[in-house]
């Protein structure tokens, strides 16, 4: 028994504590009542529900932040670009961008609202030391989650009154495990052996009078819900001061990153003077296969230039001599021009076989690499060393929070409408079938107007089908129709209320 009392003394809990408890459970309750569809619709059951959700989740913590006395106007750079985030679940049905919000979001979030307690965040140095501070943080709510569990069971029955803690402790374990073996264990189990699933169905008949399935998985979820939302918030509010492990004037051998820094611009100095005639070509050939090769070729080295770029930068930035960060000058000029000609291939590439999800975001991440590549020349020439790791996290995430409301897929399916018009043009628009109901109206719209007429015997890339049916649109239109009329209320988003009009 002394052993159990010393367990049970816990603190009782504060007003803003209790309240802090209070508004994680009250979130759990939303996700569970508006947002459980999501198991069964997947990301289309996202919308004006996920942004009210994500709005009160954020609202939480940016109220924690401001009370404990570390918001300032400064934070807003992050603040905004995640709320946009957020707003655009409310606004389109896209589902490849829904799916990378639902990562982006929280990990935006745990990155940037760590950081915002820290007393010097405006000048902080984000290096390796920093990013290893921050995965800590980011995964330090798992130490909270048995203190929460304990401070609920604390909120409903005070520390005081020992007997009534120990008959709550032996109810909430019997239903735990009710719970656990319910909706897990037995089902498992049953599927395992159809003898034991025999024997276990007149339990169900039985438990199914009471109580349904259904509720015991959502009761399990607000449970696990409330206790991670609130496990989170503690502690990632913890005030903590980083101090930079990366001692200053730290340098490297400039002989060493000279030579290979140099060995590796003149690699790509041989690259670009052997490829002259391919980098900058006047037109692709209308070979699909061919094409598609050239160009993706192009895209790769764009990626692989970027990440070489970043880790050069890490090496030698502010760490060598003069002459070698002049050689560091012109090796990011030389890959910017890589990087402008893979750019120009995208170009052709889009101008004649129209735009993709893929193709889309590809021209996107050309945009992005760019800014970035004349972002890192442009540090090479000013005394005050470059926050580079913030400013490429921080640039994606204003890049990916303005593609987030921006409409992509209005934007594709009126693009590849008007290219398919010029001359030699190798668009397919019944490959637009792949869009979501963000372009039902649309499509209607230029299907009334002409403008999606297609010959079946030029759909095939290789012009293998001869005969002169036009492509239908009805099944797509149908199929999209149905997907918002299955929404509830709460599910839709702007888009889907245009195309009920």
């Amino acid at each position: 028994m002394e052993n159990i009392k010393s367990v049970e003394k816990l603190p009782e809990p504060k007003k803003d504590l209790s309240i802090k408890l209070l508004l994680s459970a009250a979130l759990a309750i939303f996700w569970v009542i508006f947002l459980w569809n999501f198991w069964s619709k997947g990301v289309y059951a996202l919308g004006l529900n996920a942004t009210i959700f994500w709005f009160l989740l954020f609202g939480l913590f940016i109220f924690v932040l401001y009370k404990s006395g570390s918001y300032l106007r400064y934070d807003l750079y992050w603040v905004i670009p995640i709320s946009l985030i957020m707003l655009s679940y409310a606004l389109y049905d896209n589902p490849f961008l829904k799916t990378i919000s639902l990562l982006v979001i929280p990990l935006s979030l745990g990155i940037f609202y760590n950081q915002a307690y820290l007393p010097d965040k405006k000048c902080v140095l984000w290096n390796s030391a920093f990013v290893s501070t921050m995965v800590v943080r980011f995964f330090s709510f798992f130490e909270k989650i048995n203190q929460t569990a304990k401070l609920y069971i604390g909120l409903i029955i005070p520390n005081d009154k020992t007997k009534e803690r120990i008959i709550l402790r032996t109810i909430f374990g019997l239903i735990l495990f009710l719970i656990i073996a319910i909706a897990v264990f037995i089902p498992l189990l049953s599927s395992a052996d159809p003898l034991f699933a025999a024997k276990v169905q007149n339990i169900y008949g039985w438990f199914s009078k009471f109580i349904s399935l259904a509720f015991i998985y959502k009761l399990f979820a607000f449970i696990l819900l409330s206790i991670l939302f609130f496990s989170v918030l503690t502690a990632w509010s913890k005030k903590f001061d980083y101090q930079e492990k990366e001692a200053a004037g730290k340098n490297i051998d400039p002989i060493v990153s000279g030579i290979v820094l140099g060995g590796i611009l003149s690699l790509y100095l041989l690259f670009l003077w052997v490829q002259i005639n391919h980098l900058w070509v006047g037109a692709l050939p209308f070979d699909f296969k061919e094409t598609e090769n050239l160009v993706k070729s192009g895209f790769w080295q764009l990626l692989v230039l970027t990440a070489v770029n970043i880790l050069i930068y890490f090496f030698t930035y502010k760490k060598t001599t003069l002459l070698v960060q002049r050689i560091l000058t012109a090796f990011t000029i030389t890959s910017l021009l890589l990087l402008v000609s893979a750019g120009y291939r995208m170009g052709l590439y889009v101008t004649y076989y129209g735009f993709s999800y893929e193709k889309f975001f590809a021209s996107y991440t050309v945009i992005y690499c760019a800014i970035l590549f004349i972002w890192l020349i442009s540090r090479l020439f000013v005394a005050k060393r470059a926050n580079i790791v913030k400013f490429l996290i921080v640039l994606f995430l204003w890049m990916y929070a303005l593609v987030s409301v921006f409409p992509v897929e209005q934007f594709i399916l009126r693009a590849n409408v008007a290219l398919s018009g010029l001359k030699d043009s190798k668009i397919r628009l019944f490959e637009l079938t792949m869009l979501s109901p963000d372009v039902l109206t649309s499509v209607k719209e230029l299907q009334q107007n002409g403008l999606l007429k297609e010959q079946v015997g030029y759909l095939s890339r290789e012009n293998r089908e001869l005969d002169n049916k036009e492509f239908d649109w009805q099944p797509w239109i149908k199929r999209q129709e149905e997907k918002v009329s299955n929404k509830l209320w709460y599910e839709k988003n702007l888009f889907n209320l245009i195309s009920e009009l």
